[in-house]
């Protein structure tokens, strides 16, 4: 049964989290249509982290900075400082991307290395270069594609999960600097090994994006067509009940 739209905000991306796996254990495991709302991308729990870091260690699955780095390379960045250097040192000839990319890539390099029969583009330096040269701010001009149209978009495991984002900018107001969200859309979404990761990775995915055009982070809103568990739900019911 496709279920109507089950809506979820909460202040940060960690009890957003939590409160998904919540839902999720109600409507046994398996959701659709699924919007989650993430208020602050700022908002850090050290100890909550921690703790989905053993548990991911305990269960043998993969952790969240492997899978935050899929989306956005924050220590990267951090030490590299700016947009190109960044870019440069994760798409360079055995750079970042080629000591971990398997399968069919990463979601970082789709953003930045996006292979068309015209080249390459960079589409998150395309929006950087778009915002910071504006004469008007638009506030629904900037996107990013993932997916390559034909296998990976009837392909139901091997290919990303994300499919599309929506930069959302939001013009200054008197005495303020513009707002920078995101609108993610996922055809799958699994809040065992992967979810988590996603939320930290496109939330410092914002934080970047405000950095680079002069801006302050705003929310985050995912859409999962599809949200589910891929297995260990006894484990995962049972840490979630314990937080």
């Amino acid at each position: 049964m496709i279920n109507e739209p089950v809506h979820i905000s909460s202040d940060g991306f960690q009890d957003a989290w939590r409160e998904v796996v919540n839902k999720l254990i109600s409507y046994h495991w398996e959701l659709r249509n699924l919007i989650v709302h993430i208020k602050n991308p700022d908002l850090w729990d050290q100890d909550f982290h921690d703790r989905v870091e053993n548990f991911a260690r305990a269960q043998d699955i993969l952790g969240p900075k492997h899978v935050a780095y899929t989306i956005f390379p924050h220590k990267l960045y951090n030490h590299k400082g700016d947009a190109e250097s960044l870019f440069d040192a994760y798409n360079k000839t055995r750079g970042l991307f080629d000591r971990i990319k398997t399968g069919w890539g990463t979601y970082f390099r789709r953003m930045t290395y996006y292979e068309t029969i015209n080249g390459i583009v960079n589409q998150l330096s395309n929006i950087i270069t778009a915002i910071n040269g504006r004469e008007r701010l638009n506030k629904a001009a900037y996107t990013i594609v993932i997916q390559n149209p034909g296998g990976e978009t009837t392909r139901p495991r091997g290919g990303p999960c994300l499919n599309y984002i929506a930069v959302q900018a939001e013009p200054a107001q008197a005495g303020q600097q513009m707002t920078i969200g995101l609108l993610a859309v996922y055809r799958n979404h699994d809040f065992l090994e992967r979810a988590y990761g996603n939320y930290w990775g496109l939330c410092n995915l914002i934080k970047f994006l405000a950095k680079e055009v002069d801006g302050n982070p705003g929310p985050l809103t995912c859409v999962s067509s599809h949200a589910g568990v891929s297995g260990k739900m006894t484990a995962l019911k049972t840490f979630v009940e314990g937080m």
